[in-house]
């Protein structure tokens, strides 16, 4: 029988399969689980892998899988494990089922999968891709991966495992944590894998994992700890073909400690260096297994540890040329008798890898490329190659991969060969940038930039940092994009360079905004605009446009309508080329006039926007037309129209494979809208949709921040406050104050609620600060009377403590502020009762009856009227509010029978609105006014509320969402609001869920099922208790009085024993049984009496 250097029968791990079986029933219904499964080194992750795979194609229904394996050499290969596990699979379909399943996703998919590309071609009717944002081209092509998946999973239910991410490439890695991340219902089982002990802290797989496990609704965990003596037992029986003696056993588990690739190793070297002390760790034991091989056999694997990748016969063959190119005389031989080759590898390397093969080094794949067998076994091959012999090994497989950049890069880099490899970095550049994976590309440009002296030409130079700060940007790097541009801008100048350095101050103005430098911003656009030459040109009409989309997003209107029209016009004169500008152009002319006195013209405007984005079927650009309509009319109350208007946007991005890229964005936007109407069911459901596919707060802002509000208004709980990440007075930048002024609102709103005024206050000083900056007056007003209510507060809380200067400063802060905002107001150029304004003069009533309470006049007359003011915007939330501060202000009158009467009708108002909305915060205030004013409300108002508090309630702002977010602009959120993560423990520490009969758990129930012996050495009960008084050194007479035995029959049991277990003597069985405990310790069991 030849010698086995691995079980050829799976062992253990039965528990690990049990939760596979679950993870594939729930696919099968489709319920898309997903599962993260990690391990140490040797731990058998992919071994476990394997195995599912096999018991997989044992179902009657089989899945299909698609394995996706990363490997150390191509770890900078863009999307490199998806190309070669989804080519064959998708290779296989015919050319109907492909169409269907690629559907709308048919353009991304052919570009990532050559394989296929000619086959989706009547697929695609136009190429979208130069018209979709490149920082949106990532989530472009994982929503084309998820609806591929998706629609192929409809006739057979999928496997994807996407293995080794510790080696990945950012492109695989950030669409695994996309398809990780999906809560959407799918016949797809997603298994991703990685080494726990290669990830360090600055790997960069750190960050995806932190995004997959602190989601909404986070994968699966299983970890893969050491085999327990059971297994190793089994094991061993395996691969040595007996049941071990004890003193293996006992050898395999120490040197092993449950490892089973060192268990594997140690017994392989047991066998072959009978006599020699062991090494204790891998690298020994498997160099002094190779000690022992042929020169062939050391020849082959030197060649193939280093590769990284497996390889096939003919670069294996190429790799060996071109070392023994490098080096002086022939290989070594082990013999002079003749041998015969394969027809690719020579006869001697081809009876070295027969050998290597045969002695358990090698692996030979399905696809008949070789590999090391195992990635650490490679380590500790590559490892005893002397410096200058590992050298020429890389230079060798560098040369021989140069059609693969990135295997060579890595290779050229090992070789320390700069020039060479940075030319290498640069062709991987070119590929990722090709595919679209912005943060491959910017790594492989940064290690060219680093590895490479400057050309000497500045333009060349200038050239180059200026594409990799596009690239930055692409990849979300704003930081890095600003370092690069800042550099390049020096070597341009404003008069002979001016195309060039326009484009670079142009982009400097996007990223400064991007970064929250507001001022820098516009003053680099400024500058853009007063060095781009010609007054008729496409770049002219770019510069001019973006300067105005700057302007309108801080707010400044009058001028962002003014340059916006320059762009329209010469865009117009430059001709088609240029048309997307003119869109692009139109809708921030369009947004800022319907922000300003132009409301209806404005709508016109981006209505006209949107078709001619349509036309030019420009998804980008529609997008943002889409956006700034939705929010125009709902600023002007329009909200039914303005929902449709979404509705439509994101059916159309849907059908064009772009739901998550733009459509989700639209989602978020109108649920401010549904929030502002009462509509909170509807808004709830609108977030929901918009975070299923990724519910990551700063990819969809909006939706993130509606969800806080949404919380804040309804429980005031841990929940909300991870929502709104709480740490609003620790953000430095403001991104966007669209976004940033409803966050401190809501944060506000949050510290009121639960009696925390310090907090508030400086939340309410964030929030105003950022609005003073701009023109936004809805946001103003809406800030102002946050900012009053506030204050209102400090006051209140003041006066408890008796803190007369407090109360003077709150009035006068007061004070100001509602002067500043009126003084906006009057100045926006919109009417007061305009339909745009209505919002606004709501929020200015609410302001002017704080202001009231701050002066000790609080009036319900000024409360009546903004209650009024918001029901004529449509807002009943606010309108509960407004009416439970006229209440309050009623309830004091001198006479109580009088008082109680003008209150009781607002009262009961507010509690129907509040208990219709789910408002407990608000209901429970109102509960408390009613039964402290002895007014009796409804019964189904006074019901909900809860009967307890969360601190001491105070006034609590209502955290309306603003005034809407205006134009796409990619900017991060100030507040991280994110869903609340509920991590967990590893699945591996709790039991397994029921499998349910069926084939799958047939199919992974174990081999052996119900065989499983419950000692590893087979000893009866009555044995064990024999062996457990052996160790605790009592003699056969006591144990015979022990156990109340003949000293012949424990004179029997301790033969048996001994034999058994393969021990000398009965010191050898004690020290056997107490090292594997297989016994308790004498120590264990005297603690144990002691402690009873």
């Amino acid at each position: 029988m030849p010698a086995r250097f691995s079980s050829e029968r799976f062992v253990g791990r039965e528990r690990e399969l049990s939760h596979l079986a679950v993870a594939l029933e729930a696919a099968a219904d489709g319920r898309s689980p997903r599962l993260l499964l990690s391990g140490g080194g040797g731990a058998g992750v992919s071994r476990l892998v394997t195995e599912a795979v096999r018991r997989v194609g044992r179902l009657s229904e089989p899945f299909q899988v698609v394995r996706c394996t990363a490997v150390p050499a191509r770890g900078r290969a863009a999307y490199g494990p998806i190309v070669e596990g989804f080519a064959p699979w998708l290779a296989g379909l015919d050319d109907a089922e492909l169409a269907r399943a690629a559907g709308p996703g048919a353009e991304p998919v052919a570009r990532l999968i050559p394989a296929v590309a000619s086959r989706l071609a009547g697929e695609i009717p136009h190429a979208r891709r130069e018209s979709i944002a490149p920082e949106r081209r990532a989530a472009w092509i994982a929503e084309a991966i998820q609806g591929l998946l998706e629609r192929a999973g409809e006739h057979r239910p999928i496997l994807l495992i996407l293995e080794d991410l510790h080696h990945a490439d950012a492109g695989t890695r950030g669409l695994a944590t996309f398809l990780a991340r999906v809560a959407r219902p799918a016949r797809v089982c997603l298994v991703l894998t990685y080494g726990i002990d290669r990830i360090a802290r600055g790997h960069p797989l750190v960050p995806e994992l932190s995004a997959i496990t602190t989601s909404a609704d986070p994968p699966s965990r299983l970890e893969l700890g050491p085999l327990d003596r059971f297994d190793l037992a089994q094991l061993v029986t395996e691969i040595e073909g007996e049941r071990p003696t004890a003193a293996t056993l006992l050898l395999v588990a120490e040197r092993s400690g449950g490892d089973p690739l060192i268990a594997e190793e140690v017994l392989a070297a047991r066998r072959e260096l009978p006599g020699l002390s062991l090494g204790s760790t891998l690298d020994e034991l498997v160099l002094a297994r190779l000690g022992r091989r042929a020169p062939e056999c050391k020849r082959a694997l030197r060649l193939l540890a280093p590769a990284g990748r497996p390889l096939d016969r003919g670069e294996l063959a190429t790799v060996a040329s071109t070392f023994e190119s490098l080096v002086d005389g022939n290989p070594p031989r082990s013999t002079t008798r003749p041998r015969r080759g394969d027809g690719v590898l020579d006869a001697d390397l081809r009876a070295g890898v027969i050998e290597a093969l045969d002695h358990g080094f090698l692996i030979e794949r399905a696809d008949q490329r070789l590999e090391v067998r195992h990635e650490l076994v490679a380590q500790a091959i590559e490892a005893d190659l002397l410096p200058i012999q590992r050298r020429r090994h890389h230079l060798a497989l560098a040369a021989s991969l140069g059609s693969d950049p990135p295997s060579a890069l890595s290779h050229w880099l090992a070789a320390y060969e700069p020039a060479r490899a940075r030319a290498a970095a640069l062709s991987a550049a070119a590929t990722a940038e090709r595919l679209d994976s912005a943060a491959d590309a910017l790594a492989a440009r940064e290690l060219a930039l680093e590895l490479g002296a400057a050309s000497g030409a500045r333009a060349v130079d200038g050239k180059l940092l200026y594409e990799t700060a596009e690239v930055a940007l692409a990849a979300g790097r704003a930081d890095r994009a600003l370092a690069y541009l800042e550099s390049a801008v020096g070597r341009f100048g404003e008069r002979e360079d001016a195309e060039i350095a326009a484009s670079i101050y142009e982009m400097l103005g996007r990223v400064s905004r991007a970064l929250g430098d507001h001022d820098r911003a516009l003053a680099e656009h400024r500058r853009a605009a007063s060095i781009v030459p010609g007054e008729r040109s496409y770049l002219r009409a770019w510069v001019l446009a973006s300067l105005a989309q700057t302007l309108m997003l801080l707010g400044h209107f009058a001028e962002a309508t003014r340059v916006g029209g320059q762009a329209i016009r010469i865009a117009k004169e430059v001709g088609d080329s240029a048309r997307r500008i003119e869109a692009h152009a139109l809708c921030t002319v369009g947004i800022a006039n319907a922000w300003g006195a132009s409301g209806d013209n404005g709508i016109r405007q981006l209505r006209d926007a949107l078709e001619l984005a349509r036309e030019l079927d420009d998804p980008d650009v529609a997008f943002r037309a889409s956006l700034n309509l939705t929010t125009a009319l709902a600023l002007f109350g329009r909200r039914d129209e303005a929902i449709e208007v979404t509705r439509e946007a994101i059916d159309w991005a849907r059908k064009a494979g772009l739901e998550v890229a733009y459509g989700n964005s639209l989602r978020g936007n109108i649920a401010e809208a549904l929030f502002n109407a009462g509509r909170w069911a509807e808004a709830r459901e609108t977030i929901r949709m918009a975070l299923e596919w990724s519910p990551d707060a700063v990819a969809f802002a909006d939706a993130s921040m509606t969800a806080a509000m949404l919380e804040v208004e309804t429980s005031v709980d841990e929940r909300a406050a991870s929502l709104l990440g709480w740490r609003p007075l620790e953000i430095d930048h403001a991104p966007d104050p669209q976004l940033e002024v409803p966050a401190t609102r809501a944060a506000a709103s949050f510290a009121l609620w639960r009696g925390d005024v310090s907090d508030a206050r400086r939340a309410a000083e964030r929030g105003w600060a950022l609005v003073r900056r701009a023109e936004d007056w809805a946001l103003t007003a809406r800030m102002a009377a946050t900012y009053l209510e506030v204050q209102a507060a400090v006051a209140t809380d003041a006066r408890e403590r008796h803190a007369l200067p407090e109360i003077t400063g709150a009035r006068q802060r007061g004070k100001r502020v509602l002067t500043e905002a009126e003084a906006v107001l009057r100045t926006s150029g919109v009417v007061q009762g305009a339909p745009s304004r209505l919002e606004a003069d709501a929020s200015l009533a609410t302001a002017r009856a704080y202001g009231a309470r701050l002066e000790g006049r609080d009036d319900p007359v000024l409360w009546d009227a903004a209650a009024q003011g918001w029901e004529r915007a449509g807002e009943p939330y606010q309108v509960a509010r407004a009416r439970w501060r006229q209440a309050e202000a009623a309830l004091p009158g001198r006479d109580a029978r009088v008082a109680r009467a003008a209150a009781r009708g607002p009262l009961a108002e507010a509690a129907r609105i509040a208990h219709e909305l789910g408002a407990r915060p608000l209901l429970r205030e109102l509960t408390n006014l009613a039964s402290r004013a002895l007014i009796t409300l409804p019964e189904t108002e006074a019901a909900t509320a809860a009967p307890t508090t969360v601190g001491r309630p105070v006034m609590a702002t209502g955290a309306g969402a603003g005034s809407g977010a205006r134009d796409g602009g990619r900017s991060r959120p100030s507040l991280g609001a994110r869903a609340a993560a509920t991590q967990g423990e590893p699945i591996s520490n709790r039991a397994p869920a029921h499998v349910a009969e069926s084939s799958i758990a047939a199919a992974f129930a174990p081999d052996d099922a119900g065989k499983r012996p419950k000692e590893a050495f087979g000893l009866s009960r009555r044995e064990r208790e024999v062996l457990a008084l052996i160790a605790e050194g009592r003699t056969n007479r006591e144990i015979g009085e022990r156990l109340f035995i003949s000293q012949k029959t424990v004179g029997v049991h301790v033969g048996n024993i001994l034999a058994k277990l393969g021990a000398s003597g009965r010191v050898e069985a004690a020290m056997v049984a107490i090292r594997l405990e297989l016994v308790p310790t004498p120590l264990a069991g005297r603690q144990a009496v002691a402690t009873s």
